[in-house]
């Protein structure tokens, strides 16, 4: 056996190099965290692992169109080719090809194409699975909109209880946990296992070029907007204040639109992206873990009025893509994408899933997380778009051996994304940018590190949601009789499925 896993060791550490090469200028050399028989970038290996040998694990995964597949194993797609992947892609592969060797087992994955992500296709092929008495898969990766279907349903595994996995592991995001968990069971979750619920990650992006024209730091005392970040300085007031500083009415129909120079530009979700980012969320656990509402306090409340006050403004220089899908159904990246890379938009509101988009900028940008409400919160956070992040999700089908492999492959394929994988997305996500520094990698960290859902939007409990982004353009002073109009179907719907998880949780 001691022969066999130093074997094991030498082709991983063989192929580890393999994926220095390619990540030049990486934070560390993950080769060191491989040890003899003990240790896989930092996950304890099984002391029987060699009983794994030869197995086979499968994969189920979702995705509307072929840029979302195959993130677990790319080799599965009858597609794939070595010599004309992406660097993601190529760094995915590798990854997983380590796990497979470290274990002696075949990953395969299989992706479910589907144009609803809320019980649509992956959600009735579970369902149906476990209807005739379970998938031939370990995994599954599934939108949070429809993960959360399947745990109501009761058809997830509590991953508290996997005892081959530690979802409190550096490798899986805490702050997601944290928000989504019920009276302390967690069901779905993400990680750097992934990169689809990476792309689903919000930003802002900043024209390097009209920052420095417009020597818009200067009233500021800092000299970039990363040391401003570091100081906790980066706040709403900012971004607010900043936009109305570069807005001109050059057409002079005296509002803000394209055409004009602008400061900021998002979709009509922005007041709660700006909720987001400042921490406060629709929904959230209440001491006894189970969801609550908490959006309407007097915190929330005056971000939203301030919001407000700036964005209905028609000298705010701020913008909804929304209001251009009579230009075009993709007004982001036809309309409002074009602004921000001619220097006429000064802020870009996005998911990292559109970074691309600005491949052919002539001038630089740089990279920040969501503002915070103000100095005085104590850290940035970012939101994730339930209907576009993957979570990972075991089946309650999966049992005995196969349970505890899946826990095992979860826990490995995470800490060797975490080594490996996050700095090759990195790289690819900001190859648009003129200079790449570390900087950029920094804010991806803090962006990144922070990333907290909304029960309310995953769950799609009543209409609490649309009263949120409805604030936008609603009357000043009107959410007090908003939440009121909504609170009793959200509460009567958020009362349904803690009842479910309630009755889940003494049956097992």
């Amino acid at each position: 056996m001691k022969k066999r896993l130093l074997s094991c060791i030498l082709l991983l550490v063989m192929a580890v190099g393999m994926l220095a090469a390619c990540n030049e200028g990486g934070k560390d050399d993950p080769s060191a965290d491989v040890s003899e028989g003990e240790t896989f970038f930092g996950f304890s290996l099984p002391e029987n692992i060699e009983k794994y040998n030869g197995k086979k694990v499968k994969v189920l995964s979702t995705s509307t169109n072929d840029d979302w597949s195959y993130q677990i194993q790319p080799s599965s797609n009858p597609l794939f080719s070595a010599e004309s992947v992406s660097g993601i892609v190529t760094a995915a592969s590798e990854r997983t090809r380590l796990v497979e060797q470290v274990f002696g087992i075949t990953i395969e994955e299989q992706v479910v194409y589907t144009s609803n992500r809320y019980g649509g296709e992956m959600y009735q092929r579970i369902i149906s699975d476990l209807t005739i008495g379970g998938g031939d898969y370990l995994f599954c990766l599934p939108a949070s909109t429809e993960a959360a279907m399947l745990a109501a349903e009761g058809v997830l595994r509590d991953l508290t209880t996997v005892e081959t996995l530690d979802i409190t592991n550096e490798w899986w995001s805490q702050s997601f946990n944290d928000q989504v968990a019920i009276a302390g069971s967690v069901y779905f979750t993400i990680g750097d296992i992934g990169y689809v619920n990476k792309n689903a990650t919000l930003f802002v992006a900043f024209n390097k070029n009209m920052v420095e024209e417009k020597h818009l730091l200067d009233d500021y005392g800092y000299s970039s907007f990363y040391e401003m970040v570091d100081e906790g300085a980066w706040t709403q007031d900012v971004m607010f204040s900043m936009s109305k500083a570069v807005y001109q009415d050059l057409n002079e129909n005296n509002k803000s639109d394209v055409g004009d120079i602008l400061g900021f530009a998002q979709q009509d979700s922005v007041i709660a992206c700006l909720l987001s980012g400042a921490g406060e969320t629709i929904a959230s656990p209440d001491a006894d873990g189970y969801p609550s509402l908490t959006i309407n306090n007097e915190r929330a409340i005056t971000i939203i009025s301030e919001a407000q006050d700036y964005l209905q403004n028609p000298q705010s220089g701020f913008v909804s893509a929304n209001d251009y899908f009579n230009v075009s159904s993709v007004p982001v990246s036809d309309v409002i994408v074009p602004e921000f890379k001619s220097d006429r938009l000064l802020f870009l509101m996005e998911a990292v899933l559109n970074l691309p988009l600005l491949r052919d900028m002539e001038n630089d940008f740089g990279v920040l997380p969501l503002p915070k409400y103000d100095e005085e919160q104590e850290e940035y956070y970012s939101r994730i778009g339930a209907w576009s992040c993957d979570t990972v999700c075991i089946p309650t089908f999966v049992d005995g051996n196969d349970l505890e492999l899946a826990g095992y492959v979860l826990e490995a394929l995470g800490a060797a994304s975490r080594a490996n994988l996050n700095r090759v997305y990195y790289e690819q996500t900001l190859q648009y940018q003129i200079s790449r520094d570390d900087e950029s990698m920094r804010m991806l960290d803090i962006i990144f590190e922070s990333r907290i859902p909304d029960m309310c939007e995953i769950y799609r409990w009543g209409t609490m949601y649309s009263v949120v982004t409805g604030m936008y353009k609603a009357g000043k002073d009107t959410f007090a009789s908003a939440y009121e109009k909504a609170e009793p179907g959200t509460l009567t719907a958020m009362e349904e499925t803690i009842e479910i998880f309630k009755s889940l949780q003494k049956s097992n």
